[in-house]
């Protein structure tokens, strides 16, 4: 997968992109006037980019997010963080390894160690490389929630006295106009409802139910251009918004597919059933769900440990062994 998959999935939720490349010389945007990218400019640059690897995104007002970002992997060091500025349902681990929290922006500066003695930074401009981009060490990944729980982020809280918010008035000038939030509301029921419509028209019909009950309702040319926004991606193959699914590296994949094919289906299922943070069980009882013996789901299992899995403790009577991925592992 590459940013021209990656890009409709953030779109659906209001979110705008653009392609980036990470390097050991940094993160660097692969096209010019990126911090003015709409959702349109987006979708259009999306077809012109489709081997790269990596994805951006501008924090602050553009897409209403501000990101915590700790330059660490510590961590007791995100644990206090989240202590003192509120707990988030969204939190990234990103290539190198360290953590970013995601708030809903509320007028907060981009500011680098607003306190030196914590190796923390203050995210309210500029850009942040998102899921699932390649970075230098690994990919960047959702470790909890994702974008479906972009509409329920918090505010920061317990900011340091450096850090100044724009004031009230200034805010009302510079954030999203009502039409672009009742329209981003519309593309994302559509973008959901679609999977269940028969035709355009069907879609539509769901459009303008559910825009009868915004306040104020779109206009009924703006209904339909959203409408069949979301019916075009769904006809490419590209609506992806509730389908959740596998992200595997070209050469990984190859690698497993010549040479560890059992490996290869079992950390796909695996993959699809479980978040990069969860700890679950890989019990002898899935071998019928694959349709395998006891001792081929064993060797399988054995090959993915130490490489994607991670044995958290032993089974026990009644109880299967409990595992969680590697840092590397995991779904992207």
């Amino acid at each position: 997968m590459s940013f021209r998959d990656w890009q409709p999935q953030y779109a659906a939720y209001g979110i705008a992109t653009f392609p980036v490349v990470v390097g050991p010389d940094g993160k660097k945007p692969l096209v010019s006037n990126y911090a003015r990218f709409g959702l349109r400019a987006s979708t259009e640059i999306a077809q012109k980019f489709p081997d790269a690897i990596a994805l951006g995104l501008m924090v602050g007002k553009r897409n209403r997010l501000t990101v915590l970002d700790v330059d660490s992997s510590d961590e007791c060091v995100l644990t206090d963080a989240l202590g003192r500025h509120g707990q988030t349902p969204i939190v990234v681990r990103t290539g190198s390894g360290n953590r970013q929290a995601w708030y809903r922006y509320n007028g907060e500066e981009r500011r680098i160690r607003p306190e030196p003695d914590k190796p923390i930074d203050i995210l309210g401009g500029g850009f942040v490389v998102a899921p699932p981009s390649h970075g230098t060490k690994s990919n960047y990944q959702f470790i909890e929630g994702g974008l479906d729980d972009l509409d329920r982020l918090p505010v920061l809280h317990g900011l340091p006295p450096s850090i100044k918010r724009e004031a009230p008035a200034t805010l009302a000038v510079i954030t999203p106009s009502i039409t672009e939030g009742r329209n981003n509301t519309l593309f994302r029921h559509c973008m959901r409802a679609a999977h269940r419509c028969d035709d355009f028209y069907a879609l539509l019909d769901v459009a303008r139910t559910r825009n009868d009950e915004l306040c104020p309702p779109l206009e009924d040319d703006e209904v339909v251009r959203v409408a069949a926004s979301a019916w075009g991606y769904t006809e490419r193959g590209e609506n992806r918004f509730g389908h959740p699914g596998v992200y595997f590296d070209a050469k990984l994949a190859d690698w497993l597919a010549r040479s560890e094919q059992d490996a290869l289906i079992l950390l796909t299922f695996l993959r699809a059933h479980n978040k990069p943070d969860r700890v679950f069980m890989v019990a002898n009882g899935l071998a019928k769900t694959l349709g395998w013996t006891e001792k081929r789901l064993a060797a399988a299992r054995n090959r993915l440990l130490g490489v994607f899995l991670e044995r958290v403790s032993l089974a026990r009577q009644h109880c299967p062994a409990q595992y969680r991925w590697q840092l590397q592992g995991g779904q992207n």
